[in-house]
């Protein structure tokens, strides 16, 4: 884990008079290592920056840069937010204080690099300002690292939307693990960094015919859920009614009831895939179970903490919503056309076929 912490310091000298106490903020970027995804779009690179207070005042941030770096440690890109102009570019972070002790959460702002030169490593530069005394300017580097794993299976079959994947707006992307709310049930990472929810649709892009108030309504519900990868089953969960509720307090019981039903599978390489918000009673597998990449193993459903029927799908590091996500591509994807195909990468609002 990449630390800097940073204080505000002028003139050491012990015959110096002795002004206020100084302002410490420490910065991290997590997770450790970030992914780069290779998209149509660029080089994706999706993490965080957690800003610690340790100081006895209150700080604002007042900036943020986010700098790019090649192998020869030369910077490929740079962008910031900051103060300049009539709606300056730092308000769209919100929560931008922090008092002394607190924790804060930035997004990375600025999820593209350009293609063609890979990027090393990324900088993030935070500035913060407090009241009658000079800015603090935090500072966090890490290296980055590859997708090492094959294309799987899409999940889904047919025509599929892509209601929310992992863009910088999605709000897979946006869990906020350090919030008090989501530490108390055991929350620590964010294990949806690079999910999917899929919603199948019909030839006009409609996910349901009349006005979806009934599960049946919905053109996916009780659709066939495929493997992605080959593995072994490790978790199995259908008993839970496809009623769109959820109650937080179940996840002191298991932090996975998130989803309601579920099906996780061991891909045998240190991840996990995990097939949430399953329909009740549809599970064809059981624990222990060797499955194999476009085996079906059960139906979209809506349990759980489910908006409407879809296949909510990511690849983890742990069994369960404690791990921290890995991103996940597909080799059996076309764009709605029938015939360009997709390099592996989708994200929110796309529309592929699925052989």
């Amino acid at each position: 884990m990449m630390r800097i912490s940073v204080a505000m310091l002028a003139v050491l000298g012990a015959a110096l008079p002795a002004g206020p106490a100084l302002a410490q903020v420490e910065g991290r970027i997590l997770p450790e290592k970030p992914f780069v995804e290779q998209t149509r779009y660029g080089q994706a690179l999706n993490f965080d920056l957690a800003l610690t207070n340790q100081g006895a005042h209150a700080v604002e941030v007042s900036e943020l840069e986010v700098t790019f770096i090649g192998a020869d440690g030369r910077a490929l890109l740079t962008r910031r937010l900051d103060g300049n102009g009539s709606a300056p570019s730092i308000q769209t972070l919100p929560d931008r204080t922090l008092d002394p002790g607190e924790e804060q959460l930035l997004f990375n702002p600025f999820e593209y690099a350009p293609a063609g030169r890979p990027v090393a490593s990324v900088r993030i530069k935070a500035t913060l300002s407090a009241e009658g005394q000079d800015d603090v300017v935090v500072t966090a580097d890490s290296p980055v690292r590859a997708v090492d794993a094959a294309p799987g299976v899409s999940p889904v079959t047919g025509r599929v939307l892509v209601w929310d994947g992992h863009d910088a707006l999605s709000h897979h992307r946006r869990w906020d693990y350090l919030l008090p709310p989501l530490k108390a049930f055991g929350f620590s990472s964010n294990a949806m960094r690079y999910s999917y929810d899929f919603v199948p649709v019909d030839a006009e892009g409609r996910m349901h015919s009349g006005d979806g108030a009934d599960n049946s309504d919905w053109f996916g519900f009780g659709q066939p859920v495929r493997v992605p990868s080959a593995g072994v089953v490790v978790q199995v969960r259908d008993d839970r009614p496809d009623d769109r509720q959820f109650d937080p307090a179940t996840l002191k019981d298991d932090i996975n009831l998130v989803f309601g039903n579920v099906v996780v599978i061991d891909r045998g390489d240190g991840t996990f895939d995990m097939l949430g918000h399953i329909q009740q009673g549809s599970a064809k597998v059981r624990v222990g179970d060797r499955v194999e990449p476009g085996q079906t193993v059960a139906a979209i459903g809506a349990s759980g903490s489910s908006l409407f029927p879809h296949l909510h799908y990511q690849r983890v590091d742990a069994a369960d919503m404690r791990g921290e996500g890995v991103p996940s591509t597909f080799s059996d994807l076309v764009l709605d056309d029938g015939s360009t195909p997709v390099n592996g990468h989708v994200d929110s609002g796309e529309i592929f076929v699925a052989r």
